[in-house]
């Protein structure tokens, strides 16, 4: 067997870049890159005794698609005899790190743990277990949940799970991940186990209590949740009992209600970052002086420049001053548009600006750097000096309100002159309403016309020998329609099945999920590796039988997986062919003319293509 290193292609599709971490003790994982649909992936190369169990129950998993469960695309050996699993990339950060950095609180870790709990739930739903959960198999990547190593980690755990109830293991496992997030603390399966790597970081066990039960939650908690309480109670400290979670259905239904996953919210404040406010920076920070105080803006109220203003720039700085920014960016403005940022005065150089962006001497400006000090801050005595400040929401005596800057003033708006319409409308509208009553008693007044009935009525034909009419005025009741039958799918049953092993493949178990009403289900066939079934057969059959023989003018398939081909057959296998085509995610046969029968046949002749081999996923059957 070769030597696996970076850039090697994996069944001349995976180029592998990188190792990565792992805590299976078997595998060996690596980014790589899909070079046939071109994406980022996770491979997996298993060893040991359980590398079998793994392939299957990977390739079972592969079945299972919920957006908090990290999916298997691939399964299966290369040419040296490397078994191997790709699934999607691992991202996000684990429960054992977000734990190392703080406890979880009480609604983040309901929060977490009800939405893996879900996702387990819609595995079980297919027949799909994990049976291996632990802090390193739950990731929270920004505000969702993602469970890893579906298949894969249970069946490299098979010697430790082989014997326990794979649905109530993921159930105990889900109250331990509750547990260890709100005390660092693990209840759950043994983590020092063979299938474990030894360099792996281990959380501290779960703390006993005098008779060797787990530690209630609530001693090491305070204030839990007295449901939380209890439900931790029932999952580890009642031997033999059956009023434990039995399966992920029961933590869902226990946990229930829970918020929104944000794990940084929920840690303690000497871990999280400390938010930075924004910084306004002032006139003399831009030039290298000291600050100024931040210049408020107006908010409310007509904005109108007065004389002061007029000879201030914006937020009251003087004409030719670059006004003050935030920290994030610092654009200065001359008056009257934008302008370079002006150097700072050097010695024996121009001081000041003017209204047009321009340096002049100090003194020629007649307002420089130190004037404008001496008028924001007067000194104590001092002549008040331009511009003048008025008291916080006072009037200057030429009217106007001022804000305590100065820059702006507040004046009410002007009177509009001309003619007031609401008179006119007024009386248009009363005339209008007027002129309706009048119009509505002389409608009630006025005699009711007679109805004039058709002078020359339609004769009806009566059935006669010779076909003729026996009279004009002859009348006769037609027939009622006939009442149609509805098309009602009573049940179904696969055709053209293939037994291995003394098992029947293609899931005939699943078939009634493909009539149920519930697009959310699916009947899925056994996954090949050629469109044709893997050369095993031709085609496969599903037989809809209806309650009673009806009429059938449409027939619709929802699926997941577009792709290949089909036919609709009257009635069972080598019946008359209706209609074909591809499938796409809502297949539409409409039929020339309605067909009565009391069965029709969905004849699949080419799987289509997915990512791990050739596979149908049927959501729905619609019979109209």
């Amino acid at each position: 067997m070769s030597t696996v290193e970076p850039g090697n292609v994996l069944v001349e599709r995976y180029r592998l870049s990188q190792q990565v971490s792992t805590d299976l003790a078997a595998a060996t994982a690596w980014e790589a890159r899909d070079l046939i649909l071109d994406r980022e992936v996770r491979v997996t190369l298993v060893t040991g005794p359980y590398a079998g169990d793994a392939l299957d129950s990977a390739r079972r998993a592969a079945l299972v698609t919920d957006p908090r469960l990290v999916r298997v695309l691939d399964a299966g050996s290369d040419s040296d005899g490397r078994k191997y699993v790709v699934t999607e990339p691992h991202t996000g950060t684990t429960l054992t790190e977000i734990v190392s950095s703080g406890l979880v609180d009480e609604q983040q870790a309901r929060a977490i743990v009800g939405e893996a709990a879900s996702a387990l739930s819609v595995a079980r739903a297919r027949g799909v277990h994990h049976t291996a959960l632990r802090p390193e198999a739950v990731r929270v990547d920004g505000h969702e949940v993602r469970v890893t190593g579906l298949g894969l980690d249970g069946g490299l755990a098979s010697g430790d799970t082989l014997n326990g109830k794979p649905a109530q293991l993921d159930a105990q496992g889900l109250v331990a991940l509750l547990y260890y997030a709100m005390t660092a603390r693990w209840p759950g399966q043994d983590l020092e186990a063979d299938w474990i790597a030894k360099d792996t970081l281990i959380p501290l066990p779960a703390q006993l209590d005098d008779s060797g039960a787990v530690a209630p939650l609530s001693t090491l908690v305070p204030h839990v949740d007295a449901d939380i309480d209890a439900l931790v109670s029932r999952a580890f400290n009642a031997p033999g009992s059956t009023d434990g979670p039995m399966n992920p259905d029961d933590v869902t239904t226990a946990l229930t209600p829970w918020g929104e996953v944000s794990v940084v919210a929920s840690l303690p404040g000497f871990v999280q970052p400390e938010p930075e406010g924004p910084r306004r920076q002032s006139i003399a920070d831009a030039f290298g002086g000291e600050g100024t105080p931040p210049v408020r803006r107006p908010v409310t109220g007509r904005i109108a420049r007065n004389d002061e203003t007029m000879a201030m720039g914006a937020g009251n700085v003087p004409a030719g001053y670059p006004e003050p920014q935030n920290e994030y960016t610092y654009e200065p403005q001359a008056y009257g548009g934008h302008s370079p940022v002006p150097p700072p005065p050097q010695e024996g150089a121009p001081s000041g600006y003017d209204q047009f962006g321009q340096p002049v001497a100090q003194g020629q400006l007649g307002y420089d750097q130190a004037q404008y000090a001496q008028a924001q801050y007067p000194q104590e005595g001092a002549p008040q000096q331009y511009p003048p400040q008025y008291a916080p929401g006072g009037y200057d005596p030429n009217g106007g309100y001022h804000e305590q800057d100065g820059g702006f003033a507040t004046q009410p708006a002007p009177k509009r002159g001309g003619v007031n319409p609401t008179p006119i409308v007024l009386g248009l509208v009363g005339v209008a309403v007027v002129a309706g009553l009048i119009w509505a008693i002389n409608a009630v007044l006025s005699p009711t016309p007679e109805v004039i009935a058709d002078a020359s009525p339609t004769p009806t034909v009566s059935a006669s020998a010779g076909g003729e009419s026996e009279g004009e005025g002859s009348t006769a009741p037609s027939p009622p329609p006939e009442t149609e039958a509805r098309p009602v799918i009573d049940s179904a049953a696969l055709l053209g099945t293939l037994d291995l092993d003394g098992q029947t493949i293609d899931h005939p178990e699943a078939v009634e999920r493909a009539y149920d009403t519930d697009p959310a289900t699916f009947y899925y066939t056994t996954t090949y590796q050629q469109a044709a079934f893997g050369g095993f057969k031709d085609s496969l059959g599903m037989e809809l039988r209806l309650r009673e023989p009806a009429p059938v003018t449409k027939v619709e398939l929802l699926t997941n997986t577009p792709g290949g081909k089909v036919q609709i057959l009257k009635g069972g296998a080598g019946g008359e062919v209706l209609a074909e085509g591809t499938f796409a995610e809502t297949t539409t046969f409409e039929l020339d003319e309605p067909v009565v029968g009391n069965s029709f046949t969905i004849w699949i002749t080419e799987l289509p293509q997915v990512p791990d081999g050739f596979r149908l996923e049927l959501s729905e059957v619609v019979l109209s």
